[in-house]
Parts: C-alpha cells; structure tokens; sequence
C-alpha cells in the first residue's frame, strides 16, 4: 500500500536509451486460448471499476447539489443582512463563501473526471514485482486517477503519474520510476494495452514484447478529423522524454514532420500542471500559435486530457494591439504569398526578408540601440517651474544640474531601457520639488517634467530611429539599398517586429498583460525571426518550450535552410545558450511509401517512419491546366466520404487556390470548401487550401494540383512541396501538366 502511495508521485526519472523495434507484419502477441482469458479477467475487472464510479458519480451528484444551494443560501444571507452586519462579520461571509465555491469548483472537476472516466476508465495494465518481492501488482492507467470510495487504495492512476512513466518507457523486463524515498526498482512481467470506448471493451492486447505497435498501428490507421485527438495511449518513449522534462526552463523541440510535436507539446502542458498543480493555472501558459484554423484544430486535446484550455494568442495578433503605434503594416500571409509567388516586382524583398529574419541583423539592431545611449540624450541644465497659485503664494522651483541628470542617466539607472531612465529620472525630480517645497505635484505637472526631459533627446520617434538604424547598414550590407524606408502606415512585414523589438528595448516591455504568464509554448518555431524571439525574450521572462521543424521553412534561403543546426544553434544564442536542446526523429504521421517519398525530398538523413504500410503515390500527368482541373473533378467524384473523412488539394498559394476553385464547374465549387484565410473553418469532406494554411494540419487523402516544373523547380519550392506532401495520411496525389518537376524523381 505504501508503495502505491508513493507512485502518484511527481518527481521524475531519466528516460532509459532503447533502439526502435522493428515491427513483425503479423505480430504474434497472445496464444489464442490466452486471449480468452484475458479478456474474460478484463471483462470481470471493468464491470467492478464501472461500479465503484456509477457509486461514486451518485455521491458526486447528492454532494454537489447539496454544497451550490448551501452557496446560494449563504450569498442570499449575505445580500439580505448587508446593512446589519459590521465589517469584519461582511469578510468572514465572503471567506467563507469563497473557500466553499472553491471546494465546490474542485467537486465539479472531479464530477467531470468521473463522467470521462466512466466511459473509458483506462487504456493500460503493467504487472511490476518490486525488487526483493516475488508476487506482481497490478497498476492501471488512464486519463485521470481513481480511488477507492474510502480513498484508501488507488484503483487507476493518472497517466502523468511517475509509476505510469513505466509504461511508455519500459518493455518487459527490468523497469523503475521515482518515489519520494527515491528510485523504486523492479521488473514488469506483463504489460496490456486496452481499448474501451463508451464503457464498452473493444479489445485487449498483450505486449508481452513490443510497446504500442499493435495500438499505434489502430490508432494510425484511422481516418482522420478536424480535431487534434490525445494520444496518450500511445505516447512513445522518445515523446515521454520530451512530455515529463521538467529541468529545462528553454526546451528547444527539433521534430521531423509527422513526429508528433504539437500533440506532445499539448501533453506537455497537461503534464506540467498536474505536476505544478498547486502552483500553475491553464491561465498562466501562454501558446503562440501560426492561425486561429490551428487553434481550433488543437481546442479539444487538453479537455479530453481532464486540464482547461490555455491562453492563445499569434505572435501577430500582439503587434495588432500595437496599431496606434505602428499604423497600418503587411499581414504575414500577404508577406508569404509574395515570398512564394517571388514576382519579379518582388524579388528584392526575398534577401532583405532572410537578413532581417537572422542573427546578425539582430546583433547590429541590439548594438545599435546600445550605442543610443551614448548619443541621444544631449544633457542640459533642466528647471520645473510652478508658478503662483494667488497673490500670497510665490512661485516655487527646482533645477536639475546636467551633471546631476547624467549621473542618474550612467549611474542610478543605468540598468533600465533608455527612456525609461528618463521616466524615472522625472519622477525623481518631481520627488526632489516635493520634498524641497514641502508640495504635492500634481499628474499634469509631473507629466510636463516628463515632456521636459524627453525633449532632451534628439528625437523618440521609434519609427525615425529604425530609418536611420537601416541607414546606417547600408555600406556594410549592400543589400539594403534596395531597401524600403520604414514610415507609419507603410510597414513591410519584415520590419513590423525589428520596429517592436527597438521600442521594447527603448521604453521596456511597459504592459502587464503578460506579467501572469509563467510557461510559454511557441509552435512552428521555423517561422519566427531572431528578432521575434529576442522580443519574446524580453516580454516573457519565464520557461518555454519551442518546437518546430526546420525544415518546414517557406524563404528557401535561410540559414534553417541551408544549415539547420545553425538555425537552432541561432535560437540557443538568443536565449543565452540555456535552451536544452531535443530531436524527434521518427514520424508516425504518413505511410511508409509517403514518408520515404517526403525523406528524399526534404533532404533529411538521421530520420524514420513507423512501419504503415499503405497505398503507393499516384503520379499523374495531363495535357494542360485544363486538363488537369476537369481531372481533379473526375478524382472528387470519386472520393467516398466513409472511408476518407478529410481530403485537401493543397496548392502553393492562396491566389493558385482561388484559380483553380473557379475552373470548377457549380457542382464541385459547392463540394469543394474553401480553406483559403485565418476566418475559414476547418470542415470534413473536400478543402482547397494553400501551403502555409495547411501547415500544422493532416488529412486522409492530399493532392497537391500544379506540380509542374515551372511551379515547382527552386530551393524554396522544394520545401512547399515538403510541406504540403507531408500532411498526407494514408493517400499521396500529385498532378501536373506538360514537363513535371524535377522533385517528382525521388517518388522513383
């Protein structure tokens, strides 16, 4: 009993190395008069579990009805005596209002887990013979922990659990976790995998030699949905690691496309406040997400996981709350399209949008701000002035030297950004008049010394201060003189976040809606600039975890591009070289034949896919682009919404869907929806949608129209490609027309 209590808790252990398995093609797991049994014992062991909840939801039910009209009673109490009753009686009142909503609230959460619980109480069984002893207990694990109703034994542990670590990290043989008296040793004799869906046992599978290979088959093999589904009956052990790290404070994720990032990053969250329950809330993580298409997509794993929704946001959607600032700038998808499309208008853009998105343009921007100090305050003898409020009163003053404002300036606060120096060393003067006068100032004129100071400065005009910064690198970077002078209301993408970046590190990050976040997840991480993350840096001082795939990049020039491990080794510098950093090199998303299809054609070495055998690609060539579309309409037809529940025609841009979607005729323009902006809901059937929307998502079926070799045929088209054939399933289409592109050669 002693050694269960220990189980539930939350220290962890370092995850064991194990080679993958090669999965048999018919897997021998159980002898079938073995499997008769077995279920029949996990038959007997549902039915007892699903009574002890039926019992426990009943209790729930009396209790919780009882404890919100005993609440309702006491507000009402409260509301009627307000005028009678003193101060200290109206505190405790609300005390104690207080602490029963509280109870109440955690009542309900555990109401809640036992409505899931009922339906799929656990999806686990290992057998464990602790060191030293001879008999096997039983441990099973599920989405959320269950006691016995005197509390006394623990009937399903939580997945997040320490014991539960040793089903994902551990096959049979030697295992251990960590307890609170330290590393528990021991061996697990058996392991099971369950499936119960709606109270109802599916199947039971024995693992006597294999870790989820028979499950994460059946779990892949399915079609897919505009959900994000959990997958914590089948987390790998490679993803467990990454799941119950709780060392790093910055948690580099460098996965291959179909490793799972997103979904492990979503456990990740789900682990670290069951872990931190006592002292983190689902409000204080924050997660950057590419889309509001993607956010939806992902809304329902951490309810199925028993936690709240987290806060979202896009790292875009800050710089629209910084509009009156800014005036009006690009989006990023218009930014992509001209990135993708590289018209010859817009082909300058491309070089200057890589350097602006590197390390090095971020250095020169960092120095620059550094050297400001020294030269944009021209210190003078400043003096405040109030004059006479009447006939009686004389007019009182106070002067501070230059010398005085430029010892505050180097000295006192030399440490805070440049023009919040000045803020404080106004305040400080506005503190010396009171003190001198014996005088309160008021807000207007501490506001004028304020200004008095600010006009010491050559100019705060963040916006001028960037022109001149770009400027200022044209001799060394001959680049920029193709350049467009930043001004409000004409803002390239590219220089919205440089221009934020400056103004943070000019007047400090100045807001406090972000002083509660304690853990920040960042998606995609190949989308963002250096200069982005030195701005997320600074907004949010606390631990993160960053996961992308570098590979994954649309400018075909960055050093992502051509160097990965620069690229990751570039984010590391930013945060000071702290960030811990791990690889997902396995992908489970695709069949085998896509995944060494998307292995060639991204240039990747070091890298596998789990063993899915599947249908082979389809090549398939037309006349003309009006041959081809007339055939994609044949293909829709043809697509049975049974058995592929989402299909997407995925093409490079935004402006390319839109083409395509009016060569069709009305019948299949109303078939086919249109995925085409951030306001465009995620439905099943058909989708036409473009490269970057589709990023992040999956799909049964994919066909990528258009793949020709004048659409298809630079560095940066190569990795469209990479990115659009890489949200396929279980089916791989690719069209083209007259000569097709030279990257269709290494489906040969």
């Amino acid at each position: 009993m002693d050694r269960q209590k220990t189980a539930l808790s939350k220290t962890e252990h370092p995850v064991p190395e194990k080679p993958d398995s090669v999965l048999p093609e018919e897997p021998d797991f159980i002898l079938p008069e073995e499997a008769v049994f077995m279920r029949q014992e996990e038959l007997s062991r549902l039915n007892e579990i699903q009574k002890i909840i039926r019992e426990q939801l009943n209790a729930s039910d009396c209790s919780i009805g009882r404890e919100h009209r005993d609440i309702i009673e006491q507000k009402r109490y409260l509301w009627e005596n307000i005028y009678e009753l003193d101060p200290a009686e109206i505190r405790s009142a609300k005390a104690v209002i207080s602490g029963d909503q509280s109870l109440h609230a955690q009542r309900l959460e555990q109401h809640r887990l036992l409505q899931r619980l009922q339906k799929n109480p656990y999806f686990a069984r290992i057998d464990f013979v602790y060191d030293g002893e001879e008999e096997a207990e039983t441990f099973y694990i599920g989405l959320g922990g269950l006691r016995s109703t005197d509390g006394r034994n623990a009937l399903i542990y939580d997945w997040r659990a320490p014991i539960s670590s040793m089903y994902y990290d551990y096959d049979i043989g030697s295992a251990s976790y960590e307890a609170p008296a330290g590393r528990i040793e021991g061996e697990i004799v058996h392991k099971r995998q369950l499936k119960i869906r709606n109270g109802t046992l599916e199947y039971v599978l024995s693992s006597g030699f294999k870790i989820d290979d028979e499950l994460l088959q059946r779990a892949l093999a399915a079609n897919s949905s505009t959900k994000m589904q959990n997958i914590v009956a089948t987390i790998q052990r490679e993803q467990n690691a990454v799941v119950r790290d709780s060392a790093a404070g910055i948690l580099l994720v460098q996965g291959t496309a179909g490793s799972g990032k997103t979904s492990v990053a979503l456990h990740r969250i789900a682990y670290l406040l069951y872990r931190n329950r006592k002292t983190l809330h689902s409000s204080q993580i924050l997660l950057l997400s590419p889309n509001r298409i993607f956010t939806e997509y992902i809304s329902d794993v951490l309810p199925e996981l028993g936690e709240q929704n987290i806060c979202e946001m896009s790292l875009d959607e800050f710089a629209l709350h910084e509009r009156d600032f800014l005036g009006a700038f690009e989006t990023k998808y218009a930014q992509l399209e001209n990135v993708i499309r590289c018209r010859p208008a817009q082909e300058h853009r491309l070089p200057l949008i890589r350097f602006k998105k590197s390390l090095c343009f971020l250095k020169e921007l960092k120095s620059y701000v550094k050297k400001l100090e020294d030269h944009l305050v021209v210190f003078s003898d400043y003096t405040f002035s109030r004059p006479a409020r009447s006939e009686e009163e004389e007019a009182r003053g106070h002067t501070a030297s230059a010398d005085e404002l430029r010892k505050w300036y180097r000295g006192s606060f030399s440490s805070l950004p440049l023009f919040q120096r000045l803020e404080r060393m106004a305040e400080q003067i506005a503190d010396d008049f009171e003190a001198e006068h014996t005088a309160e100032l008021s807000a207007l004129s501490r506001e004028e010394i304020r200004h008095g100071l600010f006009a010491l400065c050559k100019t705060t005009d963040v916006l001028e201060l960037y022109a001149a910064f770009l400027r200022s690198l044209k001799e060394k970077y001959p680049l920029l003189e193709s350049g467009i002078i930043p001004e409000k209301n004409h803002l390239v993408y590219e220089d919205v976040f440089p221009v934020l970046l400056m103004k943070t590190m000019l007047f400090g990050t100045q807001t406090s809606r972000f002083d509660r976040v304690r853990h920040v997840v960042v998606d995609e991480m190949q989308d963002y600039s250096m200069v982005q993350y030195e701005l997320l840096r600074l907004l949010f001082p606390c631990s993160m975890t960053i996961l992308g795939d570098v590979s994954q990049q649309f400018d075909g020039g960055t050093a992502a591009c051509s160097a990965p491990e620069a690229f990751l080794n570039d984010i590391r510098e930013v945060f000071g070289g702290k960030a811990a950093l791990v690889r997902l090199e396995k992908s489970y998303r695709s069949t085998l034949e896509i995944s060494e299809f998307c292995r060639k054609l991204g240039g990747l070495s070091g890298t596998s896919a789990f063993a899915r055998r599947g249908k082979a690609l389809l090549l398939k060539k037309y006349p003309d682009f009006p041959g081809m579309a007339a055939g994609l309409q044949n293909r829709l037809d043809q697509i049975d919404p049974e058995k592929i529940k989402t299909a997407a025609i995925i093409c490079k841009t935004a402006e390319a869907a839109e083409n395509l979607y009016l060569t069709f005729d009305k019948e299949h323009r109303e078939r086919c929806r249109r995925l085409l902006t951030e306001e465009d809901d995620f439905r099943e059937g058909i989708l036409l949608t473009s490269s970057y929307l589709a990023k992040g998502l999956e799909f049964d079926l994919v066909i990528v129209p258009e793949v020709t070799a004048e659409e298809y045929c630079s560095e940066t088209d190569r990795r469209i490609l990479y990115i659009e054939c890489t949200r396929a399933l279980h089916e791989l289409e690719l069209l083209y027309y007259k000569e097709a592109s030279p990257f269709l050669t290494y489906a040969e």
